[in-house]
C-alpha cells in the first residue's frame, strides 16, 4: 500500500507541474504577448497617420 501512495504522490506532483507549466504558458500569451503586440500596432498607426496627412498635403485637388 505504501508503494501505491508514493506512486500516486509522484504522479500528482508531475501532473501539478504540468498544469503549472500550462498556466504559465497561457499567462505568457495573455499578458506578455498583447503588450508586445502594442508596439507594432502603434508604429503602423503612426506610419498610417503620417502617410494620410502627407497624402492630404500633397493632394492637388485641394490646392485648386
Amino acid at each position: 500500500m505504501l508503494v501505491l501512495k508514493e506512486f500516486v504522490s509522484s504522479i500528482l506532483l508531475i501532473v501539478s507541474w504540468f498544469i503549472f507549466a500550462i498556466s504559465a504558458y497561457l499567462l505568457y500569451w495573455t499578458i506578455v504577448m498583447p503588450l508586445l503586440a502594442i508596439i507594432p500596432f502603434f508604429i503602423s498607426l503612426a506610419i498610417g497617420l503620417l502617410y494620410f496627412f502627407i497624402s492630404r498635403k500633397l493632394d492637388v485637388r485641394k490646392n485648386n
